[in-house]
């Protein structure tokens, strides 16, 4: 009887997934991409709400397997699970029309403001309409930092310890491939001081399904990037559309933990490394991606913009989006009932540890150089109580920043 429902089941959900076009799935997500400000679990309530409860395309389990596998996995977790629940219902295509759909919206956006600011650069100078905005990001981060230090780390004192080493290290150094290597290093402490070891259960259970031969070339040319990224051998490319490519896929298949892990690996990459934005360019960057309806990510349109125009700016936001997108359906093909085993979740305990600490180490390095004076700590304080404690979105913060900045040095 349990296997004719089984079957049933899938017959339905084949059906409906047939009845869905390919404009329906780029249309919808590129609605939901136009509004989708804040990203993370709030896209995807937006979309459960969309695409469950009023059109019925797809069920809860689906969303829930899919949120649950792009928790484990690099890259930005909204995009991850559009891109997933695009593949179950219209296979490769659909997986590109919706991921297509949910960024292009963020991407042009981006795409002006950048434009903007590169030929208009006298203009975004002398009326200092971003001045005000460092304090604003650095704000909104530590926010987001303390929140998890509250909810994954107090009362835990291993966890604290860790996260400490963690901190202090990051803030000591400027090297991204030291950032990697703590995020390495804290999940084989999760591992070996057993973390998470009351709730975690010793099951390995896993039902695996088949991956095809050309997905097995992508992923062994994935592999390959990443050996490449993580040995920063990327330096030695003189192709300038290679080294974008091999960059930005390498920060896709990094990014653990959300976009805000990212910016002070990216920061030491393209400020202190590659030499491709300056600072100020850089918080810009930043400033910008949190005014987009869109994953903090996006500022990969605006640094290949600066590298090299429209080109760069395409070939930099497909390269940071597409390889964890691909990795995340590759999985959820090969996994279709994945239970929680012990090993994974002391894992995951050590690297949340240090993804706090890199979180709040990215504000500190934000906020390096910047001049510290009363304004800046009074729109630091008060973006910081808004976000934290009324939970005030961030486009509203960065918005008014520059309103204000806007307002000041026009006054």
């Amino acid at each position: 009887m349990k296997a004719v429902i089984n079957i049933a089941t899938e017959e339905h959900t084949q059906a409906k997934s047939e009845s869905v076009s390919l404009s329906y799935l780029f249309f919808t997500f590129f609605k939901i991409g136009m509004v989708s400000f804040g990203g993370h679990m709030a896209l995807v309530s937006v979309v459960q709400r969309i695409l469950v409860e009023r059109d019925k395309v797809i069920d809860n389990e689906q969303v829930l397997s899919s949120v649950g596998i792009a928790s484990l996995l690099p890259g930005p977790l909204a995009v991850n699970v559009v891109g997933q629940l695009g593949y179950q219902l219209r296979k490769g295509r659909g997986a590109v029309a919706s991921t297509v759909g949910i960024i292009l919206p963020a991407f042009i956006l981006m795409l002006v403001l950048s434009w903007a600011y590169f030929s208009q650069r006298a203009f975004f100078s002398s009326t200092g309409i971003l001045s005000y905005v460092t304090g604003t990001v650095c704000a909104v981060i530590l926010a987001t930092g303390f929140q998890l230090f509250k909810k994954e780390l107090l009362g835990n004192n291993t966890k604290l310890i860790i996260f400490g080493v963690a901190l202090a290290t990051l803030i000591y150094s400027a090297n991204y491939i030291v950032s990697i290597l703590i995020l390495i290093a804290g999940g084989i402490a999760g591992v070996l001081l057993q973390l998470q070891q009351k709730e975690a259960q010793n099951d390995n259970s896993i039902e695996k399904g088949n991956i095809s031969l050309l997905e097995k070339i992508a992923l062994g040319l994935l592999a390959i990037n990443q050996v490449i990224f993580f040995t920063n051998n990327t330096r030695n490319i003189s192709n300038g559309t290679l080294k974008l490519i091999l960059i930005f896929a390498g920060i896709s298949l990094s990014l653990f933990g959300g976009g805000y892990v990212m910016i002070p690996i990216m920061q030491s990459l393209f400020v202190n490394e590659l030499h491709w934005l300056t600072g100020k360019e850089f918080i810009d960057a930043i400033a910008f991606s949190q005014a987009t309806p869109g994953p903090i990510l996006i500022s990969a349109t605006f640094i290949g913009y600066k590298a090299a125009g429209f080109a760069g700016a395409l070939i930099a936001t497909v390269a940071i989006f597409a390889p964890a997108v691909f990795l995340s359906v590759v999985v959820n093909t090969f996994i279709n009932n994945h239970q929680a085993n012990k090993t994974v979740k002391n894992l995951l305990a050590g690297v949340k540890t240090v993804v706090v600490a890199l979180i709040i180490s990215s504000a500190w390095k934000l906020m390096a150089g910047q001049h510290i004076d009363w304004l800046f700590c009074s729109i630091l304080a008060i973006s910081f109580i808004l976000n934290f404690k009324y939970k005030v979105s961030p486009v509203y913060l960065v918005l008014g920043a520059i309103l204000a900045g806007t307002l000041i040095n026009f006054i």
